[in-house]
Order: structure tokens, then C-alpha cells, then sequence
């Protein structure tokens, strides 16, 4: 992907924009100034969604309410070694807050342990809960902490279980989204769930690469509209 440039580009730049998962405000130290200055650049530049820790979810999804910009909770963050229990009980406080995405990270622990069944049924039992909302469930993989045995193996979870998405990192372990793990999970799942690249997305340029290789969504944040600024883009 070439370095994107305006005017010759601005009709990439806005469609990659409409794909990007916005998670500025998912930070542990995120006030509620940082949550309304969040909403208000996804609702200004049109980004895909805002994605923000279940306490903060209500304000968001009343915030979003309305927009075409989706409010998005992520559960069981950042490690995913949460009994189902408690991971469906969040997940179903965040449904009932109006939150419009989950992004639910595996259970490592069980996965490590071979315990591949119980992961599936985590992400199942997840999967439907949010269906029965109208919502779609992202299954993050942490591939920072797998070889490519092991991500092939957590994708075939994350497409049995149900999830409409697999989602390469959080951003907070080891990992980040490359080029070799996006293609990797796109020739194996892309025609039976949507790819998410998310983690140490750097720049709009990073955001554009993964589109175009054919992920339906990518991570994004302040850097984005940082760099958008630069440009001199205007929505």
C-alpha cells in the first residue's frame, strides 16, 4: 500500500476510516473527558466504532445512540481468563447498556491447556447471547502468544463457536497485527467470518494496508486522526 495522500486519495481514506474500530478512549486511566472527546471525533471523521471497557459502555452507547458509529465493549480484557460465568454476565450487562459490538478475548488458560472444547463452548455460549440482541461477537486471538498451529487452531474455535469475527490482538499483550497473521487467518476463514487486524496499528497507512489485503475491519487510534490532521482531510 502506498502512503496516502489528498486529494488523489481521498476516497480510499474514507472508506478505510469507516472500517476503523476506534479505541482511543480504551485505556486504563480513561476519564469521562477522554470518553466525549473519543465519541466526538468517531461521530466527526465517521469511524466504524468506539471500543471502550464495559464500565464505560452505557455512556457510550447513549452517546453513539442514533449514529451510524457503533459503541463496542470489550470483554474479558485484557488476559480472557475469566470464568464463562463472568464473561457472559458482562457481556450481558453491556448488551443491556445498548452496546452494539463485543470484542471477547479467548481463554488463554484453557487453550494452553488443550482444553479446546471448553473455549468453544465459551465462545458459543457467548455468540448466541448476542444474537439474541442483534450483535456481532469478535474473538480475539492474542497471536502474539501462538505459533501458527495454534492461531489456525483458535480460528476453527472462533468459526464453530459462532463469533462473526476473528480479531488478531488487544494491544495489550505481546502481539501485534502483521501482514503474515492478517493473510493467514484470511486464507483459512476469510470466506466464513470477517478478520479484524487490531495492535500496534500505526499510522492511516497500516489501517489501509490491512483493508486492502481484505480485512473488514482494523484498529485505530489518536495517531489516526493525528495524521489526518496533516493531511488536511475534512469529512
Amino acid at each position: 500500500m502506498h502512503l496516502l495522500s489528498l486529494p488523489k486519495d481521498e476516497a480510499i481514506v474514507k472508506d478505510v476510516i469507516s472500517k476503523i474500530d476506534y479505541s482511543n478512549a480504551l485505556v486504563p486511566n480513561c476519564t469521562t473527558e477522554l470518553l466525549e472527546k473519543t465519541c466526538d471525533e468517531a461521530l466527526h471523521y465517521g469511524f466504524a466504532a468506539v471500543a471502550v471497557f464495559p464500565v464505560c459502555g452505557a455512556y457510550v452507547a447513549k452517546r453513539l445512540a442514533g449514529s451510524a458509529v457503533h459503541s463496542q465493549v470489550a470483554v474479558g480484557f485484557p488476559m480472557g481468563n475469566h470464568r464463562i460465568e463472568t464473561k457472559l454476565h458482562e457481556a450481558g450487562l453491556a448488551l443491556e447498556d445498548g452496546v452494539q459490538e463485543l470484542d471477547m478475548v479467548m481463554n488463554l488458560h484453557q487453550f494452553f491447556s488443550g482444553n479446546f472444547a471448553a473455549v468453544e463452548e465459551e465462545v458459543r455460549q457467548l455468540s448466541k447471547l448476542a444474537e439474541g440482541y442483534g450483535v456481532e461477537t469478535k474473538l480475539i486471538l492474542e497471536t502474539g502468544y501462538l505459533d501458527d498451529a495454534q492461531k489456525l487452531t483458535a480460528g476453527k474455535i472462533a468459526v464453530n463457536g459462532g463469533a462473526k469475527f476473528i480479531k488478531t490482538c488487544t494491544g495489550f499483550g505481546p502481539g501485534r497485527a502483521t501482514v503474515h497473521d492478517v493473510a493467514l487467518l484470511l486464507e483459512h476463514f476469510g470466506s466464513q467470518v470477517k478478520i479484524k487486524a487490531s495492535g500496534g496499528i500505526a499510522s492511516l497507512d497500516d489501517a489501509a494496508g490491512f483493508i486492502e489485503m481484505g480485512a473488514s475491519r482494523s484498529a485505530g487510534r489518536h495517531n489516526i486522526i493525528e495524521q489526518l490532521e496533516q493531511m488536511g482531510y475534512t469529512p
